[in-house]
């Protein structure tokens, strides 16, 4: 009989790296949860770290399973444990139903089906945790290099943080000595490439258990891609195979490699076999194959590969330029790379031959660049160019960049829902989830289509693509990063519209940790903003907004710089600051909710004939853009005194945003202005008090403002005041300048307007 023994962990070392994930991972309720890595994974470590804050623990090994145990059953070597251990182990929890077991295995294999594990992969350390025991121990080391070396295996870097320098002869040493060893002299060519498949293993003349029995020894693990799962050998086993058996041509099979994994559809490891051959042709094959999903599941680890590439070689590589400019884009210390990155691309995508496909894709390219850079019109035409050539593709062409097809329409819609061409990106949209390959990309894909509709103002519609997109169990991982981001936002929005402000900033504050890096940003920011608006804390909010605006910078398309305005200046005239307000001016192409917005300044302002004028050039199409227009049309008619009129504009304004179950286009309105509505307002009016709120006009400003009544000749005036004609220029300039107008007949009607005037003093 074995006996059950407890213990009791030491406490953490302090150079120990706290891990969150892998912690939760382990306090889960689960009964069962095996950690699978590698020898120098870091899971018996990991076992020690959880078990400190746990009591009643028994430690067991392989050979020596306890026929009793506390609470928690711990075995740090479970590969060894056999058929007797295993029931002796179900014997255990079959007597004690809350048992939790514990176990560190080297292979998910060594693991009986029937324990119904829950099995955690991904021991490794990320480049930032790299970085970050680095920067513990007050190592210099450059922390993407020791990643690149090591693999992320714990072991290996601690290793290799002991060191000075990262010179590759003298990591590979440091690496060497570490276990399991060397591979026999037999297998040396399966220890050159980083990543292997069992078919590669077969091309290079391995033998066809080579992996199963690389893995159940220790010497490597399983790793998640884009396109294929690939095996790889720790560092310390290739260089210790490389040590014991040095070989003569290394890049020939690294080339080799790279071919048979392209063919396979191993595209992270044909990227790095290709870069460490030095073939860009094979890299820019992989990215095409691998897509956004490769760059977002290995960015850090290819921006590293391909770092040694000169700028001027990638002029003839637009996609590896590409893809490198979105690593480094995403973050805000690498912007100014990824800026001569972009430049390199767009050169290269506009100037390199191409047929069909191959156009429809450098098109596409071009119009990523263009809406990242903020340059020409912000990818619209290249992404419609580019979708036009996608959609009259022959069909081996089509069948040949299928895989393809979803990233490609999803990112021509992107481009079209940033330059403001709603009917074009909802289509691209379309497309892009009846050819997406991938669920994230499905996501991506309601979201756009539920957040233009949102926006939009058809609620009815949006609401529908957002509980088409959440019939499917989406993890928050997924949800509340780039790919749900647009989904939030359309749920933020009808929540507004229905009063729900709780469930609004729910939903923007999910998506709020992405704000520095996403590109929907501005969209993210106006939906911020608007309900800071709701809320009665439109002061704050604008302080807030404009802090996030300053530090994003200004490369964004016309559409979405002018949705910044337009935003900047609801929050100006909701927090009572009618001079920032003031600086919101028309602009020729503005979108219809951008000139209405720039007229209700000139409400606020008492300029009513010109905000009617802009009213009237407007060609509103979206449920929002009927009802805002109809909205400030009555408001304005009833400040000129046509009564009758106002109440059919009322009307109309009503009818369209009870169709819809609009309350924001009222958002704005003053408490007198909303009478006009049969509308419940369910927010309070703005606090910056009533449109048209008096200026503080000086005296002189006074006695020129009633010289304007009697006369419009400046040097009559001069005369009656005993000033030079300049003088009273300058002064009528600044008086105009405070009453928003550009013409006497519109500072007077301001005048009158504010009260500055009695009605009659035009008469």
């Amino acid at each position: 009989m074995v006996s059950a023994v407890s213990v009791t962990a030491s406490p953490t070392s302090s150079t120990l790296l706290e891990r969150p994930r892998l912690m939760d991972a382990l306090a889960t309720p689960a009964p069962f949860v095996a950690l699978v890595g590698p020898i120098g994974s870091g899971a018996s470590t990991l076992l020690r770290q959880w078990a400190i804050h746990q009591t009643n623990v028994t430690w067991a090994s392989a050979d020596a399973i306890p026929d009793a145990a506390g609470a928690v059953l711990i075995i740090d070597d479970a590969d060894g444990v056999d058929t007797e251990g295993w029931e002796r182990i179900r014997s255990l929890r079959r007597t004690r139903p809350q048992l939790l077991v514990r176990v560190a295995v080297r292979s998910r294999s060594a693991v009986p089906a029937e324990e119904e594990a829950e099995f955690v992969h991904g021991l490794s350390f990320t480049v930032d945790e790299t970085s970050e025991y680095l920067s513990n121990l007050s190592s210099q080391l450059d922390s993407r290099t020791v990643h690149l070396a090591t693999g992320g295996s714990p072991a290996a870097v601690r290793a290799v943080a002991q060191l000075k320098t990262t010179r590759a002869e003298i990591v590979a040493g440091a690496l060497a000595g570490l276990g399991p060893g060397a591979l026999d002299r037999q297998h040396v060519g399966l220890a050159i490439p980083e990543v292997l498949t069992h078919e590669l293993v077969r091309e290079l003349g391995g033998p066809t258990d080579f992996i199963d029995e690389a893995e159940r020894a220790g010497m490597g693990q399983w790793t998640v891609d884009a396109g294929h799962p690939l095996f790889v050998l720790t560092a310390p086993v290739r260089a210790a195979t490389a040590k014991a058996h040095p070989t003569d041509d290394p890049e020939a099979v690294r080339n080799r490699a790279a071919e048979v994994l392209i063919a396979q559809g191993a595209w992270y490891g044909a990227l790095v076999e290709g870069a460490a051959a030095g073939s860009l042709a094979v890299v820019d094959a992989a990215l095409r194959g691998g897509g956004m999903p490769l760059l977002r599941m290995h960015g850090a680890t290819i921006a590293a590969v391909l770092r040694g590439i000169h700028l001027w070689e990638l002029r003839r590589w637009p996609v590896i330029a590409m893809a490198q400019a979105l690593i480094y884009n995403a973050r805000r210390e690498h912007r100014v790379r990824a800026i001569e990155l972009m430049g390199i691309a767009l050169i290269g995508a506009r100037s390199a031959p191409a047929g069909s496909a191959e156009r429809g894709l450098l098109r596409l390219i071009e119009s990523v660049l263009q809406r990242l850079l903020g340059v020409g019109d912000g990818g619209v035409k290249a992404a419609q160019a580019a979708s036009r050539i996608l959609r009259e593709l022959p069909a081996d062409e089509y069948h040949a960049i299928h895989g393809l097809l979803g990233d490609l329409h999803t990112h021509a819609a992107i481009s079209l829902m940033a330059g403001g061409v709603r009917d074009d990106a909802l289509a691209e949209f379309e497309r892009g989830l009846a050819t997406a390959d991938r669920p994230g990309l499905d996501l991506l894909s309601y979201g756009g289509l539920a957040a233009i509709n949102a926006l939009a103002g058809d609620l009815v519609t949006a609401q529908n693509w957002v509980d088409t997109a959440l019939k499917r169990p989406w993890p928050d991982a997924v949800l509340n990063e780039y790919a749900g981001c647009l989904l939030r936002i359309a749920q933020a929005k009808i929540a507004v519209e229905r009063n729900d402000l709780d469930g609004a900033e729910e939903a923007i504050d999910s998506v709020w940790h992405i704000i520095d890096t996403v590109e929907y940003w501005p969209l993210l920011a106006h939906m911020r903003a608007l309900i800071d608006i709701c809320r009665g804390r439109a002061g704050g909010g604008l302080e807030r907004f404009r802090a996030l605006r300053r530090s994003r910078g200004s490369r964004l398309s016309r559409w979405y710089t002018r949705l910044l305005d337009l935003t900047e200046s609801s929050l100006a005239l909701a927090a009572g600051d009618h001079e920032a307000a003031r600086a919101f001016a028309p602009r020729g192409g503005d979108a219809a909710l951008v000139t209405i917005g720039v007229a209700h300044v000139a409400v606020f302002d008492g300029q009513y004939e010109r905000a009617l004028r802009m009213l009237g050039s407007i060609a509103a199409e979206s449920p929002e853009e009927r009802t805002s227009l109809a909205v400030l049309e009555a408001v304005v008619l009833r400040r000129l005194g046509r009564s009758g009129d106002a109440a059919v504009a009322a009307r109309r304004a009503c009818t369209v945003a009870d169709a819809y179950g609009l309350k924001t286009p009222f958002l704005l309105l003053t408490a007198e202005d909303r009478e006009l509505f049969d509308v419940a307002v369910p927010w309070g009016p703005p606090a910056g008090g009533a449109p048209g709120m008096a200026p503080k006009l000086t005296e002189r400003e006074r006695v020129i403002l009633h010289e304007l009544v009697e006369s419009t000749n400046v040097n009559d005036i001069a005369e009656r005041l005993h000033v030079s004609a300049n003088t009273v220029k300058s002064q009528r300039r600044t008086l105009y300048r405070k009453l928003g107008a550009t013409s006497r007949d519109e500072a007077l009607a301001a005048a009158i307007a504010h009260g500055l005037l009695a009605p009659t003093a035009t008469g």
